[in-house]
């Protein structure tokens, strides 16, 4: 039988998976093959994103501990060898998208499926998430979207004010010619 130390060892990795699974974004793929130094490229591109952004190894068996902890079904069919997870709150659809462009480089690496805002994604959803646009994307979006009308708005309140003062300074014009035309 496994000491106490053993076990809360075990358990505080369970917590950690679980930190790691409650992030908005976690996808899960089969690294066979790939060597050291491509995984740690592939880790620092991940974390280039954000600060809220890695890549780590998991282990099933603690993986599928926290799933049943969890009550959930996810177990052993979707754990099942080498697995590691590409993670992110904020920029999650980014991390799609590097492991989406990671995977079509490399043909060692299988996306298996993942979790998206805590809900089940398979591989398809995954790589539908990688077509989202990045959160700046849509900041900029937003922001497009409502300036637009209001210079429109603007632009078309100033017109007749624009017209009027360029009537005016034609009339002004007009009656200067007259003046000095009459002298």
């Amino acid at each position: 039988m496994p000491s106490k130390a053993i076990l809360q060892l075990k358990e505080k990795k369970v917590e950690e998976i679980g930190r790691i699974f409650r992030s908005s974004g976690v996808y899960l793929f089969d690294y066979r093959g790939l060597s050291v130094a491509e995984m740690e490229g592939f880790r620092d591109r991940v974390k280039r994103i954000g600060e809220d952004t890695n890549v780590k190894v998991i282990k099933n068996r603690l993986a599928v501990k926290y799933f049943e902890k969890e009550k959930t079904s996810y177990g052993r069919d979707l754990f099942n060898g080498p697995m590691a997870v590409a993670y992110g709150n904020d920029n999650f659809v980014e991390v799609a998208k590097v492991l989406v462009d990671f995977e079509k480089e490399n043909e060692k690496v299988d996306i298996k499926a993942g979790f998206v805002e805590q809900a089940f994604a398979d591989k398809e959803k995954v790589k539908a998430v990688a077509k989202l646009p990045s959160k700046d994307q849509l900041m900029a979006q937003l922001v497009f979207s409502i300036a637009m009308p209001l210079k429109k708005m603007g632009m078309a309140l100033s017109a007749p004010l624009t017209n009027m003062l360029i009537l005016m300074k034609n009339l002004k014009d007009k009656k200067e010619k007259e003046e000095k035309g009459e002298e």
